[in-house]
């Protein structure tokens, strides 16, 4: 029995995810709850991993906090909960094969990305309920890469959403074609690794980062500098994962569809 095509199998996964939005859309904004939280407790463990080098004057320290942080998608996709910057991928593909409607597809992006800031939320009020992170110096790499996220250009900060997001939707995206486990484990871990490595922006990690900030009481942060930085990220997010990846890939593999 032949298995579908990565593209086939994306836009009944489209299609499904359509179906709940419109069911069950408590389901759904629960799912995108889930994959917030997750995306918020792991950059928790990175932070913590990537201080001790940090503190130590080591300057390899960002690649254990990159090194650490696929696991957050991994736990995402095998979960199959909705994070914000696949599912942008998702929908775009579905709707391009006609399998999802314009409103849906913007209604599901909304939810979602609402979803992703509520898990992220709920999660960092638990964890400041357990103590936070403890006492953090000034000089802590959070700080430190907050500070970098909300000094940087609007300009910059949407071209590194655009690149990141191209990143996150290849790293769901090729898995798909290998038939090992391991080997679609590694593509994944390696593939977010680029992205967090990169310092590219990805607005769904950002909400946890700044949340993370804000309640260790990061001195001098404040709504406008979150905006400034997560509006542009999310914009670029979305060119990234609709443009670069959803429709490129439609277009490449729009052959290997039935009736097509």
């Amino acid at each position: 029995m032949s298995h579908p095509s990565p593209l086939a199998y994306v836009l009944d996964e489209a299609a499904g995810k359509q179906r709940m939005l419109l069911s069950e859309p408590g389901r759904y904004l629960l799912s995108a709850g889930m994959a917030g939280a997750l995306i918020a407790a792991v950059l928790v463990v990175s932070l913590k991993l990537g201080q001790v080098f940090f503190a130590a004057g080591a300057p390899g320290y960002y690649i254990a906090t990159a090194g650490f942080f696929g696991v957050a998608l991994v736990s995402i996709i095998v979960c199959k909960v909705e994070l914000f910057t696949s599912n942008v991928m998702y929908f775009t593909v579905g709707r391009l094969g006609g399998r999802c409607r314009s409103c849906n597809l913007l209604r599901s992006w909304a939810l979602v990305y609402l979803g992703n800031l509520l898990g992220v939320l709920l999660f960092v009020a638990v964890l400041s309920g357990a103590g936070g992170m403890g006492e953090l110096p000034p000089q802590h790499l959070l700080f430190n890469v907050v500070a970098h996220k909300v000094h940087a250009p609007a300009l910059e900060i949407f071209w590194k959403g655009v690149l990141c997001n191209w990143v996150i939707c290849l790293a769901v995206w090729v898995p798909m074609r290998l038939s090992s486990e391991a080997a679609r484990l590694i593509v994944i871990m390696l593939l977010v690794f680029v992205f967090f490595f990169s310092g590219f922006e990805h607005s769904i990690a950002n909400m946890a980062f700044f949340a993370l900030a804000r309640m260790q009481g990061m001195a001098g942060l404040g709504w406008g500098d979150i905006l400034h930085n997560l509006a542009p990220a999310t914009l670029g997010n979305i060119v990234g994962g609709a443009i670069g990846v959803g429709l490129v890939v439609f277009r490449l593999e729009r052959h290997t569809l039935q009736g097509v």
